[in-house]
């Protein structure tokens, strides 16, 4: 697999992270991505993501990669990542809140409309 989008949700590390090792596993190119997700409004959530998004930058940089942070809607975001990067897949950690299973079922939908994978 040439490129794979792996899009952060929760799950903010890097050491044993399911997609992120998966998708390094498989793909020649790896493109870590986060996006802030306007319905997540609390201002506490807001800043202990920059403070998790820093460390989390810090330590892909430190393996030579580094994070793609964009703010708006993670789905068109992912897509629209994942075409600019010539990648076949998006890949996420499973996360169970009501929130996140909305997006999840829309992004397999937008996955599917533009031809690529979703985990």
């Amino acid at each position: 697999m040439e490129a794979v989008v792996v899009l952060f949700n929760r799950d903010l590390r890097i050491h044993d992270h399911p997609a992120l090792s998966e998708a390094c596993a498989v793909a020649r190119h790896v493109v870590p991505l986060f996006v802030f997700d306007p319905a997540i409004g609390a201002r506490h959530r807001r800043d202990f993501l920059h403070a998790s998004l820093h460390d989390l930058r810090s330590s892909l940089r430190a393996l030579g990669g580094d994070l793609v942070v964009r703010h708006g809607d993670p789905v068109a975001h992912a897509v629209r990542t994942a075409e600019e990067a010539g990648a076949t897949a998006i890949w996420a950690s499973e996360d169970v809140s009501p929130l996140a299973r909305r997006r999840e079922r829309r992004l397999a939908e937008e996955c599917r409309a533009h031809r690529l994978e979703f985990r």
